[in-house]
């Protein structure tokens, strides 16, 4: 019997929770800005940039994040 070559493990985006097989991919992945304003459609790195945008531009508080993506 030959040796089955053991998979390595998948790799996770943790602001979208898709799946990547390499983690070059998921970090060019990651460097996407994954959250966007509702108002103006900015598209930001971080859900903490996206509240404070949201506040200094738009004078709005963000009550809720929308999942990434």
């Amino acid at each position: 019997m030959g040796k089955k070559k053991k998979r390595a493990s998948k790799v996770w985006c943790y602001y979208c929770d898709r799946e990547f097989d390499d983690e070059k991919i998921l970090v060019q992945h990651q460097k996407a800005k994954h959250f966007k304003c509702h108002v103006c459609h900015k598209k930001l790195s971080t859900a903490g940039g996206m509240a404070i945008h949201v506040l200094q531009v738009h004078k709005e508080n963000v009550t809720k994040t929308i999942g990434a993506g």
